[in-house]
């Protein structure tokens, strides 16, 4: 009988030639008391992402960790993240997608042994250093809570509280739902979908399990900051739907009033006033009983010394 693994690792790549070696390797370098599997989903990478991780299979004593997919056709970051999720055996899941890398060689194993002793978690996560292109490591640190440890689902509703590169999860979702492949965020509302099933807690360590990448071919990146905003307020639609959330808390209305501002001030900047105002209206009607009115005022008051500076 085939023995399962314990952890299966899930990494998806697209067009990661540059930093998929250091992905891979960061993995494969964990040092466990248990069986550990690495799912590496390839989007038919264009590059030379494929070629660098068949020289990984052929060459690292650890290549036998690996069951390497690649796809004949692009089917799109959502569709690849499901698909490998579905691949994974484990008894826990982490993430760590191809442009990103773990530094701790422990990760795994102080993950495992959190919630192997703590069955009230579906979730651990960490901290990560952010790497910026063509800059050393910065020390700027994703993930801090301020403290904070334990999170519930309820948290999530605006904002995701979780660094991607640094979470390992009980492996309990069998069927996603239809809405997954629709948004932005995969990796926020997955954390919604097991709290939600799993009835409990998140738990955010201090300590610093990975470097997060930002590169302009990170999907991130790609986003304008318009469309940004907007893939974050379908996001916070679809977990209401998803969780039949109806009350939101002071924090909650702070976060969307805090969309909706931004996008604001984007259309005023970009001279499109009509839009502005209808992102006042929709924010007025989503959240009109804690939407700031005087903010928007000052916004427009800002905008207009600004265009006034710059005809002088």
């Amino acid at each position: 009988m085939e023995q399962l693994p314990r952890v299966s690792v899930c990494m998806i790549t697209y067009a990661h030639e540059n930093y998929i070696r250091q992905s891979v390797e960061g993995v494969l370098m964990q040092e466990c008391n248990f069986e550990v599997e690495l799912i590496i989903v390839n989007d038919c990478s264009a590059d030379d992402t494929d070629a660098v991780i068949e020289d990984v299979l052929n060459n690292h004593p650890r290549a036998s960790w690996i069951n390497y997919i690649k796809h004949e056709k692009n089917i799109g970051m959502m569709p690849n993240f499901i698909f490998a999720m579905k691949q994974c055996k484990g008894k826990y899941i982490a993430l760590c997608e191809g442009d990103d890398y773990w530094t701790d060689p422990l990760k795994l194993q102080k993950q495992f042994n959190f919630l192997e002793a703590n069955p009230d978690y579906v979730i651990h996560s960490g901290s990560a250093k952010i790497l910026y292109a063509k800059e050393d490591v910065s020390e700027i640190v994703l993930g801090d809570t301020s403290g904070k440890t334990d999170f519930v689902v309820e948290d999530f509703y605006t904002k995701n509280n979780l660094v991607t590169c640094t979470v390992l999860f009980r492996n309990i979702v069998q069927n996603y739902p239809d809405s997954f492949t629709t948004i932005t965020f995969g990796d926020w509302f997955l954390y919604v979908v097991l709290l939600h099933k799993s009835k409990s807690k998140a738990f955010v360590s201090n300590a610093i399990f990975s470097v997060y990448r930002v590169h302009e071919a990170g999907a991130m990146k790609q986003l304008a900051q318009i469309e940004k905003i907007d893939a974050h307020f379908q996001q916070i639609k679809t977990i209401e739907e998803y969780i039949k959330y109806k009350k939101k808390s002071i924090q909650d209305s702070k976060n969307i009033n805090g969309y909706f501002r931004n996008k604001f001030m984007l259309f005023l900047d970009e001279g499109l006033y009509a839009r502005g105002f209808r992102t006042l209206v929709i924010n007025i009607k989503y959240c009109s009983f804690r939407t700031n009115y005087m903010s928007y005022v000052k916004l427009s008051i800002k905008h207009l010394i600004k265009y006034k500076k710059l005809v002088e």
